[in-house]
């Protein structure tokens, strides 16, 4: 490709991804929030705002319930904002200026009133029937309900994406048979042979080769125990994966753990999905994908998992850009496609990243960590256990740290993203 043609490429790649990774986000957050407030509307609570993005509002109305919703100018994220809150953390408002406790630290960021004991003094300016709908006067698990909506919508949202692929498009499934075994590698120090068959690993039945390379994708420098079908009788073989560079799907370098098999190519099958067959799939593909997350955070914990693979926002829009484009690739066609075709594939691959940031961001936002509606969650375990909210001081503290840890972790995901598009053009 001429110097020119490349520019121009880029030109064209560059809106498109940002293009793409805002739509990506948008989607997902509108559904994180529309669980806060669908479940907060269901319960009883009123809602003052719901936002996709921050800052500058750029469109507004109001439903007839009263709720404002409003586009942003910063789609980066989204809020909704409940009856009683001072602001869009959900804190309560301070207590009333000149009261017995005016000398006390007065806006504390807490998940429950600001000082706990003193509700009545949150509720001063309030009406009956306005504490009725005010998200903090809430019986504990109504709190409990709405927070943990948003995550949760996230995972029916990938759930959704994943059955309308299945219903519509139907499921190509490799057989876990190993085809090729390489020289020199973990399989074939093991004993692997071709046209053995894989029936477990670990003591788990596979039915797939994409469990197979999923499994050792995740336990790289771990023994894993495979059961084998070679020639009608069961085999066990013992094999350590390794970590090797390889290329994604989109032609980005990643490092993982690798056996050294490739699976046959005759041994597929086609699997249509009826309603409740997709259903089923859909399921147990998101809580897969939940499985394998806790894992790798585990090993990266322990540091069986090399840190610089974890990726940021700056990577998510990468993924989005080459999804969306990923249909117009014409080196994985056999034939030249036509139009629709390349467009039918981008669209699938773009829904399919969408299914899987919905899920981590559901799951990021699960962690116990204040700030997140995890720690939300964190602090209302400790209510319900204790009988009353944990102290207002040392819920502040927690949220401080919750930030410095949630700052710093963006600020380290970033970098790995900028030294990875740094090693992209070197």
């Amino acid at each position: 490709m001429s110097v020119a043609g490349m520019t121009l490429e880029s030109i064209l790649v560059f809106p498109i991804t940002i293009a793409a990774f805002l739509a990506l986000l948008t989607i997902i957050v509108f559904f994180h929030e529309f669980g806060h407030f669908y479940v907060a509307r269901l319960l009883g609570v009123r809602v003052d705002i719901f936002s996709i993005g921050f800052g500058k509002t750029l469109w507004r109305w109001v439903d007839r319930k009263g709720t404002e919703w409003r586009i942003a100018l910063l789609p980066l994220g989204g809020y909704v904002k409940f009856f009683g809150d001072l602001n869009i953390a959900s804190q309560a408002p301070p207590a009333a200026e000149g009261s017995a406790h005016s000398d006390v630290e007065p806006h504390p960021v807490t998940t429950q009133f600001p000082r706990p004991g003193h509700e009545e003094e949150t509720a001063q300016g309030m009406t009956a029937e306005e504490r009725k709908v005010c998200f903090h006067f809430k019986p504990l698990w109504v709190r409990a309900a709405v927070v943990a909506a948003g995550p949760f919508a996230n995972f029916i949202l990938a759930i959704a994406i994943f059955w309308v692929l299945l219903v519509s498009l139907g499921q190509v499934v490799y057989e876990p048979r190993v085809a090729l075994v390489e020289e020199a590698s973990a399989a074939a120090e093991a004993g692997f042979q071709p046209d053995d068959l894989i029936r477990s690993i670990n003591g788990r039945p596979i039915q797939a080769f994409h469990e197979l390379r999923l499994a050792v994708t995740l336990s790289t420098g771990d023994p894993l125990r495979f059961e084998v079908d070679r020639g009608g009788e069961t085999i066990t073989l013992t094999a350590t994966p390794r970590r090797h560079e390889t290329k994604d799907a989109y032609g980005n370098t990643i490092s993982v753990g690798m056996l050294g098999v490739a699976s046959d190519s005759n041994s597929r099958a086609f699997i249509r999905h009826g309603p409740m067959g997709a259903l089923r799939g859909a399921s147990v593909q998101v809580w897969r994908i939940l499985a394998s997350t806790v894992k790798v955070i585990g090993r990266l914990v322990v540091g069986k998992e090399d840190t610089s693979q974890l990726g940021g926002p700056l990577k998510m829009a990468q993924f989005a850009g080459q999804s969306v484009m990923s249909g117009f690739d014409e080196s994985g066609y056999a034939s030249p496609p036509s139009f629709i075709q390349k467009l039918k594939v981008s669209l699938v691959d773009f829904i399919s990243l969408a299914a899987i940031v919905s899920i981590s961001i559901g799951f990021l936002n699960l962690l116990p960590i204040p700030v997140l509606d995890g720690g939300h969650l964190m602090y209302y375990a400790y209510e319900a256990v204790a009988g009353k909210p944990l102290g207002a001081r040392a819920q502040a503290i927690g949220f401080r740290v919750g930030i410095v840890f949630l700052a710093s972790l963006m600020l380290f995901v970033t970098w790995n993203d900028i030294n990875h598009l740094l090693s992209l053009n070197s």
